[in-house]
């Protein structure tokens, strides 16, 4: 079965990498994650780019960016997130008026 990812979802964490944001660039750097019960998390609702912001209270407490394929569902649903076309419009209609 698969899940969509939204806010409040408990997902398990098997993540070998993570997004880190800075001021002015995003970083994706390797990750360990411990084998205890401290890789369960809560999907704040936001993504990007195929990443999930985690809220990780039994690792952290703090907020993390992990790929949504290494991401499982509490019970070992598959999370797959929605893919939303971009339409490109023709020459001359971006600002709707004509030459």
């Amino acid at each position: 079965m698969d899940v969509k990812p939204s806010k409040g979802l408990k997902v398990r964490v098997n993540a070998h990498r993570e997004a880190v944001f800075g001021e002015e660039s995003v970083a994706v750097s390797k990750v360990s994650m411990p084998d205890d019960g401290s890789r369960m998390g809560v999907l704040t609702g936001t993504t990007l780019a195929g990443f999930c912001e985690v809220q990780m209270p039994a690792l952290d407490g703090n907020k993390h960016w992990y790929p949504l394929e290494e991401l499982t569902g509490e019970h070992g649903e598959a999370i797959v997130e929605d893919e939303v076309p971009i339409e490109e419009e023709a020459d001359g209609e971006e600002d709707g008026s004509e030459e």
